[in-house]
């Protein structure tokens, strides 16, 4: 009888103990300590930035005239659409404590050939690797240099090692419907003049079909993209830009810009190839100071949207043949 008692008792002490703990809330888990993944005070007074991805390293330098890339003869970076918003992704990056020091599983976080180099005006740098996206989606794994062990990250910058990608690509910048003249001329000899009265008109000038090719063609001329840019004494671009198509623009309040472009014949299916330089009536313009130190080559539709000649121009302006109809019912004439 006492053993069936202390048993039930035991039992009822147990069930009591388990409803406790049913009832009792889990402890929340310690939050992970933050704190900035980039050392303190370095991104305040930056003299280079460095990026490795796809095979490729961009270097960024600052200089008496803002941030270049020197790879890319020492053009003007693109401040606005590239670096800021890397240096915010990097200001922003908080470390999330350590996510692994197995060499196994480290050689999975996609690290190698993938990091950041910040130098200091003092000279001094700091260097991290930056691998894939942690399985919480925080961030990227990271592993700072000289460190064993990977981070945890907020990180989520893009990195891009392409020299050509950091350079900033707008050589003009205009609204193509305030554009006051568009003139072309051609290797062959022919050119085409259109003028309009006043912003946002249709151009005039030439035939209808002309005049809506050209307009098509102003509106990537009045914002001109580069693709990369080559060296002014490249053989492929000063050939082709020894028989050029010349566009000139004037932009509002008078100001003319000039763009010299070369093509190259496409070969078996390819890609048209095109290569251009700018100049501006304004000596300040920036346009001026990059086709100083380069040419630029054509991303591949605006190769394919400059025309050989004004015949060429006119027949892009042509409305598209009808679609080939289907069969004819003929009629006997007896039967109608």
């Amino acid at each position: 009888m006492r053993h069936r008692t202390l048993l039930l008792t035991t039992l009822a002490l147990g069930a009591a103990a388990a409803a406790l703990l049913w009832l009792e809330p889990a402890a929340e888990p310690a939050a992970p300590e933050e704190k900035p993944l980039v050392p303190a005070g370095l991104l305040a007074d930056l003299r280079a930035v460095e990026i490795a991805a796809g095979g490729k390293t961009a270097r960024i330098e600052r200089s008496a005239d803002g941030w270049v890339v020197p790879a890319r003869f020492g053009l003007r970076a693109d401040a606005e659409n590239r670096l800021r918003p890397m240096l915010q992704s990097l200001r922003s990056a908080k470390s999330l404590g350590i996510l692994t020091a197995d060499p196994r599983r480290i050689e999975r976080l996609g690290l190698a050939g993938q990091w950041v180099r910040l130098e200091g005006a003092d000279g001094k740098s700091w260097k991290v690797e930056l691998g894939r996206m942690t399985d919480d989606g925080a961030g990227a794994a990271a592993r700072p240099e000289g460190e064993a062990a990977v981070l945890r990250t907020t990180f989520a910058g893009h990195l891009e090692g392409d020299p050509a990608n950091w350079i900033d690509p707008m050589l003009l910048t205009a609204s193509a419907d305030e554009v006051t003249a568009l003139s072309l001329t051609f290797p062959d000899g022919s050119s085409v003049s259109l003028t309009r009265d006043k912003a946002g008109e249709p151009l005039k000038g030439a035939d209808a079909p002309t005049a809506a090719a050209a307009g098509e063609l102003l509106m990537s001329l009045a914002n001109l993209r580069a693709g990369d840019a080559v060296a002014k004494d490249d053989a492929a671009a000063t050939a082709a830009l020894a028989k050029p198509v010349v566009a000139s623009l004037t932009l509002p309040g008078g100001a003319k810009a000039t763009i010299t472009v070369g093509r190259a014949a496409a070969a078996n299916g390819a890609p048209p190839q095109a290569w251009m330089t700018v100049s501006h009536s304004d000596p300040k313009h920036p346009a001026n100071a990059a086709a100083a130190k380069a040419l630029f080559t054509c991303p591949p539709w605006l190769a394919e949207q400059i025309p050989g000649s004004a015949r060429e121009l006119a027949a892009r302006g042509q409305p598209p043949a009808p679609a080939p109809g289907g069969p004819v019912l003929e009629v006997d004439p007896a039967r109608r």
